[in-house]
């Protein structure tokens, strides 16, 4: 097949739908498929398969300066760019104006503000999000994408984003498929704890006695780091855990907020990692507590290398989840006593062995190859219709 995969930015370091595609895009050329990548920014490395992507750059207007015309540039210069030449299938992932498939990533903009900014909470608020032209933009970029005949399959990484755009947008359910994300089981799996976990407990000042509580994520605000330090706080004892954060957003804020709860010492910031699974790997529990996550694939990563978690409802994560079994999940990510008592549970080794293999036998059912063939199965599909 010759695919074209549309994106703002390309990148093998970046998380979410950025690395997604890039691993979709080397299985695609491994098996011989004819790959051209349509972005703005592209950071790529030198593997075999990546340096047979074909890319082309979409120019956007006053790039990096004002976003509503970043937006709307690119997704009008891909739509543009994409139809000069013949694809078998077209992959959208972002809200752009033309695509066979559209795979939503990130659940619909309006959910987004509704979870993430306290304005929303009162008429005011949430008439200035409405017209703040950056929300504004991607709204009506939002609207076009799902309106008839802007695709021919949607594909929704889990019935929270489903349900959402059928709220907003009345997509047909026909039109709909649910992939949940899927990830490399050889890359986290609980045999890295040999290789890793003593190495780095020692780099970040963590006894082989700690029960270490990780989280990973960038945007602190949004998925919850200051509830994740509350719970921490209500823990105490002879040995009460430590909280490993990885990941990029505001650390002095949340610096200052250990430190008014008195357990600076109990919390450490790493910054964002490109070896993650190293950190997995050297942790005792996952704890997550976002507040709007439309996947949370971090979950999944966790529960493959034999690590019990914590999430929130909010996760679209927690859909595969068996609360109390191979997860605690708790109804409101911000409600730090709830996910303190599950942590209390969790500092028995016991407790934890069991959630732990029960939680890698499920993320043992999402690898990435399943997911990517499931979307061959659509992509065949589609190309079906495109050739009748």
């Amino acid at each position: 097949m010759k695919v074209a995969l549309v994106i703002f930015n390309f990148s093998e370091s970046r998380g979410g739908v950025e690395r997604y595609v890039y691993d979709l895009s080397r299985c695609l050329v491994r098996d011989n498929h004819e790959v051209h990548i349509f972005c703005h920014n592209a950071n790529i490395s030198g593997a075999d398969e990546v340096a047979k992507l074909k890319f082309h750059t979409v120019s956007v207007s006053v790039a990096g300066i004002y976003t509503p015309f970043k937006v709307l540039s690119f997704a009008a210069n891909a739509a543009q760019m994409v139809k000069q030449e013949r694809f078998d299938i077209i992959q959208g992932f972002g809200r752009t104006y033309y695509q066979d498939i559209y795979r939503v990533g990130g659940g619909c903009h309006w959910e987004y503000l509704k979870h993430t900014h306290p304005s929303m909470s009162n008429p005011l608020g949430r008439l200035i999000q409405r017209y703040n032209p950056r929300n504004w933009a991607i709204m009506k970029l939002e609207n076009e994408s799902f309106a008839p005949g802007a695709y021919k399959k949607i594909i929704c990484i889990s019935k929270q984003v489903k349900a959402e755009i059928q709220q907003y947008y009345n997509v047909p359910d026909k039109d709909v498929v649910i992939i949940y994300n899927g990830i490399d089981t050889n890359r986290f799996n609980p045999a890295n704890r040999v290789t890793y976990r003593d190495t780095l407990r020692s780099r970040y000042g963590l006894s082989p006695d700690d029960v270490t509580v990780l989280y990973v994520g960038s945007g602190f605000e949004r998925k919850g780091l200051r509830y994740a330090i509350d719970a921490i706080s209500k823990i105490s004892g002879n040995t009460p855990p430590k909280l490993l954060v990885v990941g990029r957003g505001t650390i002095g804020k949340h610096t200052r907020l250990a430190r008014k709860l008195d357990i600076a010492n109990r919390v450490i910031f790493a910054g964002p990692q490109s070896g993650i699974e190293q950190f997995y790997a050297a942790a005792d529990v996952f704890l997550f507590p976002t507040l709007y996550e439309p996947f949370g694939t971090v979950c999944l990563e966790a529960m493959s290398t034999g690590l019990p978690v914590i999430t929130s409802q909010r996760a679209g994560a927690s859909e595969i989840m068996s609360n109390g079994i191979d997860a605690f999940i708790v109804d409101d990510p911000t409600n730090s006593v709830a996910m303190a008592e599950k942590l209390t549970l969790l500092m028995d080794p016991v407790w934890r062995q069991n959630m732990g293999k029960a939680a890698q036998l499920t993320a043992g059912k999402y690898s990435f190859e399943l997911n990517y063939q499931q979307v061959l199965n659509i992509y065949e599909e589609v190309s079906a219709i495109r050739n009748k």
